[in-house]
């Protein structure tokens, strides 16, 4: 509520002898008052005798935007305070604000002038800071960029007006409720505005504010009413009144807390360069998957990207004061990803018709690289395939290496193929097959020399462009060789072959002279089939040379030591063999564990003859003895580097199944499929053979014995398995 202007006279005395350096009206007085003239003199006076008080003009909005200025100087029809308030200003300051599409007061423009008068007036809140700071230097006006006075520098927005940064209200503004509680008093006076009443200051009042706590204060008087409409504007924290505005714009030029925006000129530049390095980048990518991936992947990924934006742009703004529209940069982003999309979406049917025939070609090679046998190794019904860890190197038939070769050769379109395997005496690889033109045969095998030599250093796949152009090939003689892929074949970390594709050829479904994504991800695929097949034959000839080197001199071993434990072994491993077959195993995988079987009780060659065969019970030191033969045969084998496979069958056929066996005390699946196959065999020809000490039980009593244990000392699905092949033996 507006008061008499002697009123305010008295107020301005009080803030003066309290300290306060400089006073601003956010109110005008703009009619005498008739009735008594003396308080419009004292109020003249007063701001005269204090000499720091800054009055406002204004002028309606509508008045200004009629149109924009090219000088940024808006010009309208000016409200003022009467001529004897006017003329005892220190300094005048418009109150003006713009608003934005929203309705929101978001700007001040940063001159206005009288229609015609060229006075201009700045904003009030920017003379206030002025006189604060005692800046009295000539104002530089750059429109559409900036304001500078002195040092002080000023953003403008395109439209010549000052951005307001605001605060937020509720944490920066402490509205003064006259309380003797301190730790609240401290807490208000951490806020930069602090809000007081006509009342909290007036004489009438017994508790008023001391003057003193407004030294070296600037302050704002102005109209805050609560319920009023009076000067109200929409802010983005809501209705506030024209007074916060002006404050709030002061502590703007207080702290430099200016918001900055960037220019269209910027704005057009930093977005074309963007949109060039990202779409150089963006449309490298090869999306895979279906229409429906490739639609729901780019609304997502659109989603994602413009959620960055804004977010990055909040960032700049909250840590910056930088203002960006990012709506352009948004655009642009949306546009290259649809863009991205189409293309992608318009290869999506050519690439699924490559992909099938590439796909015929892989099932060629995988019929090539594994046999008809091989596919049913495991029975899946019995077993999950971690529990077959047995080798099956021995069921891998030997198969001429061109075979592999030319399907390779067809789905790569490359003129020529070769193979190189290691020679693990030598440790370099040998040529082992090759299909292609005969005169590129010796161009290949020329420059194969220097490329094995890298390969054993580093097996990394090397793709040569240009023969002739290459620093350590361009001196081996050739015409018909120009490009070629080198790639290790690598089976458990170990480079045991390179296979050579050379001359890649163009096609319809492969218009490239060098190899895409998709089909260097095939030849990977190829690669490893063929690395794969090479060591499953270099493991079947491994297996037999171990029949070769130790079978004889291990069963002469224990055919020499007791005629009953050879014939115990050969039982035991036609036991096994027939639980094997129940299951499902491959050749491979049988004769893998005949050959454990049949020397599971090697260990017994260290037991003394005195306990081995002794006819009388065991003590239990001498059954220690005997259970030792587990601990013996896995030592026996450990040195043999090519009988060391055959240890699981050795070390741990006495484990139980539910975890109480020997020597290890392994549970379930952790004990060796083979181990828990030997470990039935053994059990029932031990039943049903004739000991030194009493003959052999019945079959019955055996198969009995054994189902009791099913679950505890045996695999119950093992059990079954050797139950049936018993019945239909």
């Amino acid at each position: 509520m507006a008061l008499a202007q002697d009123r305010y006279a008295e107020l301005l005395y009080y803030l003066k002898e309290g300290g306060a350096d400089t006073i601003a009206f956010d109110m005008f007085f703009d009619l005498p008052d008739i009735k008594h003239p003396r308080n419009d003199v004292a109020l003249s006076d007063a701001a005269s005798d204090i000499d720091a008080i800054i009055f406002p003009v204004w002028s309606p909005t509508a008045n200004l935007l009629r149109s924009r200025p090219a000088d940024g100087i808006y010009k309208g029809r000016l409200i003022k305070n009467i001529d004897i308030i006017s003329d005892s200003a220190k300094r005048v300051g418009h109150l003006n604000v713009f608003y934005d599409s929203d309705g929101t007061a978001r700007s001040t423009p940063v001159q206005i002038a009288g229609s015609d008068s060229n006075e201009r007036f700045i904003p009030l809140s920017l003379a206030v800071y002025l006189e604060q700071m005692g800046i009295d230097q000539k104002m530089i006006l750059n429109p559409g960029n900036s304001l500078q006075i002195g040092k002080l520098y000023i953003p403008l927005n395109s439209r010549s007006c000052i951005p307001i940064n605001y605060i937020d209200f509720e944490k920066q503004v402490n509205i003064y409720h006259g309380t003797n509680i301190k730790w609240i008093e401290t807490l208000g006076q951490e806020k930069p505005i602090t809000l007081y009443s006509f009342y909290d200051v007036s004489p009438q009042n017994e508790n008023r504010v001391p003057a003193d706590q407004f030294k070296d204060k600037v302050v704002f008087i102005g109209v805050a009413t609560p319920g009023s409409e009076q000067d109200i504007h929409v802010t983005p924290f809501g209705r506030k009144f024209g007074i916060f505005i002006q404050a709030n714009l002061f502590y703007n030029f207080l702290t430099e807390r200016l918001i900055s925006i960037p220019g269209p000129f910027y704005t057009i530049t930093i977005v074309t360069a963007l949109s060039i390095i990202i779409s150089m980048l963006i449309f490298r990518i090869h999306i895979r998957g279906s229409a429906y991936m490739l639609l729901a992947g780019g609304v997502l990924f659109s989603f994602v990207i413009a959620s960055i934006i804004v977010f990055t742009g909040l960032i700049l703004f909250r840590k910056s004061n930088l203002m960006i529209d990012m709506v352009p940069f948004v655009v642009m982003f949306l546009m290259l990803i649809g863009t991205c999309l189409t293309v992608n979406l318009s290869s999506v049917s050519g690439e699924s018709a490559m992909r099938d025939i590439q796909l015929n070609l892989l099932l060629e090679v995988g019929e090539i690289t594994t046999s008809q046998d091989e596919s049913n190794q495991y029975s899946l019904k019995l077993f999950n395939k971690e529990d077959i860890q047995i080798t099956s190197a021995l069921a891998i038939p030997s198969r001429p290496p061109e075979e592999l070769l030319g399907p390779i050769m067809r789905i790569t379109h490359c003129e020529a193929t070769a193979l190189y395997t290691l020679n693990g005496d030598t440790c370099s690889y040998k040529h082992s097959a090759f299909i292609g033109p005969d005169e590129i045969k010796g161009e290949a095998q020329r420059i194969s020399e220097p490329v094995n030599k890298q390969m054993r250093v580093d097996a990394k796949p090397i793709w040569v462009e240009t023969v002739s152009r290459h620093p350590g090939l361009s001196h081996i003689k050739n015409n018909n060789l120009h490009s070629f892929l080198a790639v290790p074949l690598v089976v458990k970390k170990q480079t045991i072959g390179i296979l050579y594709l050379y001359n890649k050829q163009t096609s319809k479904i492969s218009p490239f002279a060098e190899f895409t994504t998709e089909e260097l991800r095939l030849i990977s695929s190829f690669s490893h089939q063929v690395g794969i097949a090479l060591e499953n034959q270099r493991l079947y000839t491994d297996i037999h040379d171990i029949f070769l080197d130790y079978i004889k001199s291990i069963a002469a071993a224990l055919d020499a030591r007791d005629a009953y434990t050879h014939g115990h072994s050969r039982r035991v491993a036609e036991f096994s063999v027939g639980i094997g077959k129940e299951i499902g195993l491959s050749d491979g995988e049988l004769e893998f564990l005949e050959l454990s079987a049949t020397i599971h009780d090697i260990g017994k060659i260290g037991i003394g003859e005195n306990v081995l065969n002794k006819p009388e019970k065991l003590t239990g030191e001498e059954f220690q003895i005997i259970k030792s033969h587990v601990v013996k045969g896995s030592k026996i084998l450990e040195p043999m580097s090519r009988l060391r496979a055959l240890m699981p069958g050795v070390r741990h056929h006495h484990e139980r199944y539910d975890g109480k066996g020997y020597p290890d005390s392994l549970k379930g699946n952790e004990i060796h499929l083979v181990a828990r196959i030997i470990s039935i065999a053994d059990t029932y020809d031990a039943i049903t053979s004739s000991r030194v000490y009493r003959n052999g039980l019945p079959p019955e009593v055996a198969f009995k014995e054994i189902e009791n244990g099913s679950g505890t000392q045996f695999d119950p699905k093992l059990v079954l398995a050797f139950i049936k092949f018993m019945k239909n033996s």
